[in-house]
């Protein structure tokens, strides 16, 4: 195996196969990561979300090269919003918060929101 393959699949390994794109926002909101979880621990995403209870959890890291902002999530049920949160993010390369929603049956998407209003990111958890 040549190196930069070996590189690039242990990276897809580490991150658990999720290769997320870097989207910046024009006030140097960047989206860097995020899943799906049950529960964070210690700033970390610790759960399974498909095996959630009553409450699902989207966990993510906002780089932030600017002042303090916030970031929506809009959370969706079958392709239609039905709630949006907002979440303080400080001044950090990787500022981790995380977002919370009261399980429903059926897909769940989560897109998230510079304080524009402009999408950073959508993820979908299949159930």
């Amino acid at each position: 195996m040549k190196l930069n393959t070996f590189v690039t699949a242990l990276a897809f390994t580490v991150l658990g196969g999720v290769v997320a794109p870097v989207t910046a926002s024009a006030d140097g909101v960047t989206f860097v990561r995020g899943q799906f979880t049950s529960r964070v621990e210690r700033g970390q995403p610790a759960g399974d979300a498909s095996a959630a209870g009553r409450q699902i959890m989207y966990w993510m890291e906002i780089g932030n090269s600017g002042a303090p902002t916030q970031v929506t999530l809009v959370w969706k049920v079958g392709g239609r919003a039905v709630t949006r949160q907002s979440l303080d993010v400080g001044r950090a390369p990787r500022w981790r918060t995380w977002g919370t929603f009261n399980n429903r049956s059926g897909d769940i998407a989560v897109e998230v929101l510079d304080a524009a209003g402009a999408s950073l990111h959508t993820e979908q958890l299949t159930r």
